[in-house]
């Protein structure tokens, strides 16, 4: 994730914070949010060495669905306002439900505790995008894509 991405989010987070405001969603490309090198982001408790293996899983489901986009959703900011955490992965494929169930259960250490498909689109949700822009969730979908979420406990 770089400074401007980072700076978007901290921003709208301690906002909602500030006004109890907790309506929007928040995605981030899974390339940008699970950088093994980013020590300001944290994955279902995992951080820098651990997010090696959700990448793994998330390229492994990718090179079974080419058209297949991943992002993760964050819910908050820990450790005095110096980590972004999250344990949502959001998944746009044409796969259907069962299959993405038999990719993401494969590893039978880090298989999410939920998998299922999304159908509430009524939050407002944002991509970060590369310069902190934000961009609508709604031109994210596509008719030949589903949407799921993977969640880890």
């Amino acid at each position: 994730m770089n400074n401007r991405q980072k700076d978007t989010i901290v921003t709208l987070l301690k906002t909602d914070s500030v006004n109890g405001n907790y309506t929007n969603n928040y995605w981030f490309s899974y390339k940008d949010y699970l950088d093994p090198a980013d020590d300001f982001t944290d994955f279902a408790c995992e951080s820098l060495e651990g997010k090696q293996e959700y990448i793994a899983l998330i390229e492994n489901f990718i090179s079974k669905d080419k058209t297949a986009k991943v992002f993760v959703q964050v819910y908050g900011l820990d450790n005095n306002n110096q980590v972004i955490t999250a344990d949502t992965l959001i998944i746009f494929s044409k796969l259907t439900l069962v299959e993405i169930k038999e990719i993401f259960h494969e590893p039978k250490y880090i298989f999410p505790s939920d998998i299922g498909e999304e159908t509430d689109f009524s939050q407002p949700t944002f991509l970060i995008g590369d310069n902190g822009e934000l961009i609508s969730s709604t031109k994210l979908f596509h008719d030949e894509q589903s949407v799921y979420y993977c969640w880890w406990d």
